[in-house]
């Protein structure tokens, strides 16, 4: 059976950090959600399943409920079929709205803190869901320990949990990494951590967290999306990223310590970032409108004061580049050079100075005479 996971879609919440001429619409969270209603029609698949959190709790009531309400229409109008659990930003909201919905199409398990199985039977394949929803925002207690522990009957177990793992003090339903893994599942799902993260233990039931669907933040790095995997009995799974998210947020380090002017700096920059752009757009297959990067100057340079008092430095704007569909800016500049030394300079003179870079130039030539130079005395002394 071909399952499409996803977490945290927080509707009613856009990606921040952005040039104002950003449109609004492309950058939201409920742009991602119909990004990931058209290619669970356009690949057939037979379930969306859907970790918690699918609305935003500081923004519930006015941009988010008519998405999802949509989205899920659609997705039924496909026969495609599509359960969820609450996670603690959307407790209260989403079993309301789960009332309005066709149950044919929407299926919200594990209401009010209790775990749940609901099985969908397509086309001769069986699958059981096993959900828990949060009954409250915040649940100190491990969902986990009151999992029931049902002999199996052979058909593939998707569990389906909003939690913390391996956060014992964590108020958002905090479960140990081995109580996951000794669980007869073939795969749980989770939400709640935005980082999409795959563990896949040598024994035991492997754990996703998709992350969330659109990159919120800077915060928030990497490709971000939806997940398919297929289960079926016998078959370990594979889950794939399948990148849907509109916004990409990425840090580029750009060495300017062969530079010699200000203007080579700022040449530079903007080759880095249409190379990071270009790398982003590539790996997310369309679907990326802006590559938001976090720009950092290093190196040791002689224009080291003229970058930091940002001496002919251009405008952000004037740093951006197209790629594409899409197009990379600046979000940020940082400038995390260092002063160029003349050690043999120092080393001639008197005082704590000198004595610190006849130190340094001993030491180095000591370090270029050995058979092997320690990789942290040699990252010390460049």
């Amino acid at each position: 059976m071909l399952v499409l996971c996803a977490g945290d879609l927080h509707l009613g919440r856009r990606s921040s950090r952005l040039p104002d001429l950003a449109a609004p619409a492309a950058r939201s969270c409920a742009h991602a959600w119909h990004a990931l209603v058209d290619h669970a029609i356009a690949r057939r698949v037979d379930l969306v399943a859907l970790s918690g959190d699918l609305v935003d709790r500081a923004n519930r009531h006015f941009e988010a409920v008519e998405p999802l309400r949509t989205g899920i229409e659609r997705l039924g109008r496909a026969g495609i079929r599509t359960v969820a659990v609450t996670g603690n930003h959307d407790h209260d909201v989403l079993p309301r709205l789960a009332r309005a919905l066709p149950p044919d199409d929407f299926r919200l398990l594990g209401a009010g803190g209790a775990w749940e199985r609901w099985t969908l039977d397509r086309d001769g394949a069986r699958l059981h869901v096993d959900g828990w929803s949060f009954p409250a925002e915040h649940v100190r207690a491990n969902p986990l320990d009151a999992y029931p522990r049902e002999p199996g009957d052979g058909t593939p177990v998707l569990g389906l949990l909003h939690a913390d793992v391996d956060a014992p003090a964590s108020p958002y339903a905090p479960v140990p990494s081995g109580q996951l893994h000794a669980t007869d599942v073939a795969l749980w799902l989770l939400g709640h951590v935005h980082a999409p993260r795959l563990r896949h233990p040598d024994v035991g039931a492997p754990v996703l967290y998709p992350g969330s669907l659109q990159a919120m933040d800077p915060g928030e790095p990497g490709v971000h999306g939806a997940w398919e995997v297929t289960l079926a009995p016998g078959r370990p799974p594979a889950p794939r990223l399948v990148p849907l998210s509109s916004v990409r947020y990425e840090a580029v380090d750009v060495d300017v310590a062969a530079l010699a002017e200000p203007a080579d700096v700022w040449a530079a920059v903007v080759d880095a970032v249409e190379r990071a752009g270009a790398r982003c757009a590539a790996e997310h297959a369309g679907a990326l409108r802006w590559a938001s990067l976090r720009v950092r100057l290093v190196g040791r340079t002689p224009l080291h004061r003229a970058l930091r008092d940002g001496t002919d430095a251009p405008p952000p704007e004037e740093l951006a580049c197209p790629i594409g569909d899409a197009r990379a800016v600046v979000e940020r500049l940082d400038v995390a050079t260092q002063p160029a030394l003349d050690l043999d300079a120092l080393a001639a003179g008197s005082g704590a100075p000198a004595v610190v870079a006849r130190l340094v130039l001993d030491a180095r030539r000591a370090a270029a005479g050995a058979a092997a130079a320690d990789d942290g005395l040699a990252a010390v002394l460049a």
